[in-house]
């Protein structure tokens, strides 16, 4: 290390001073590059001048619109894409699979997956690989199944070996996995069918229900307004707004809830209870049922008192 010599302070110049302290700010705000993931670009940025807000050593140093990737990619320390290979990366994007047979693999937006890995370190060069054959700087790599380019008998060693055995234990285990993947997928679908099946027989029920609960109410000769219980069910069963679908106005016989809150004192809390369970009820229950379908309804009323 060669170490320039000092001048003493008595002999220290203003040139001097300002030569020292332009040094010692080169030295604290050295630029920091960071390059692009995308393999064969050469584009770089400047990070500290980026994130200080100061404009970059030179314009083609600026960090305008280059994406930061996190550490949820095959890259654990993350990495940067410059502007002009974002919607590559966007087509592209890498995850890495943690696989149940303790290897590790890529899951691609372009649904590519490569080979199942011992180690995840090679994920990386394998995406690289697979971005050069995509953009076509590298030709297609043949099938490993393609008979001419399996290696001959008298080819083989032990690492060659040991690479088709691990082959062979991959595809098994995806075997297995799918069979498991596959059945899980079954019995969801048939709990799920028939839960659905069972809501929608207990959603007619319920239909029924209110229908035929509505129906006695409307038939009755009885005032329901007088009574703060009856109001009350009348409010959430059939309910005292117009609940018709036109466009009210003057012609529309205006509901009657304002004046039954008023005289049984109903609190606007209580007001909105009422509104919110009608609400609920009107969209279960039958507001807008035909009179075959009352006559039904009333037929089996009458055959359920037998």
């Amino acid at each position: 290390m060669i170490l320039e010599p000092r001048a003493p302070l008595t002999e220290l110049t203003e040139d001097q001073l300002t030569s020292l302290y332009d040094r010692v700010d080169a030295f604290t705000n050295r630029p920091s590059y960071r390059n692009c993931l995308i393999p064969g670009c050469m584009k770089q940025f400047d990070s500290i001048s980026w994130m200080s807000g100061d404009p970059p050593p030179r314009p083609e140093l600026s960090g305008k619109g280059w994406h930061t990737l996190g550490s949820g990619s095959i890259f654990p320390a993350g990495g940067h894409i410059c502007p002009d290979h974002a919607p590559l990366l966007r087509e592209h994007f890498p995850r890495r699979l943690q696989l149940p047979n303790g290897r590790w693999s890529i899951d691609c937006a372009c649904e590519w997956t490569p080979t199942p890995q011992r180690w995840h370190g090679v994920l990386k060069a394998l995406w690289e690989q697979h971005i050069l054959t995509v953009t076509d700087v590298l030709p297609e790599a043949p099938p490993l199944t393609d008979p001419e380019h399996r290696t001959p008998l008298a080819d083989l060693d032990d690492n060659t070996l040991a690479e088709l055995y691990d082959r062979l234990w991959d595809a098994e285990g995806e075997l297995v996995d799918a069979r498991e993947a596959g059945r899980a997928v079954f019995l969801a679908y048939e709990q799920q069918r028939k839960l659905t099946g069972e809501q929608a027989t207990l959603l007619a029920s319920v239909h029924n229900a209110l229908y035929s609960l509505r129906s006695n109410l409307v038939k009755s000769s009885r005032d329901w307004s007088l009574e703060r219980t009856d109001a009350w069910l009348w409010a959430l069963l059939v309910g005292w707004d117009c609940e018709e679908e036109h466009q009210h106005g003057e012609d529309c016989e205006p509901g009657a809830f304002d004046d039954v809150a008023k005289a049984h004192r109903w609190s606007d809390i209580r007001i909105e209870l009422a509104r919110k369970h009608r609400s609920v009820l009107a969209q279960a229950g039958p507001n807008d049922e035909t009179e075959a379908a009352a006559a039904r309804a009333a037929m089996l009323d009458k055959d359920a008192r037998r």
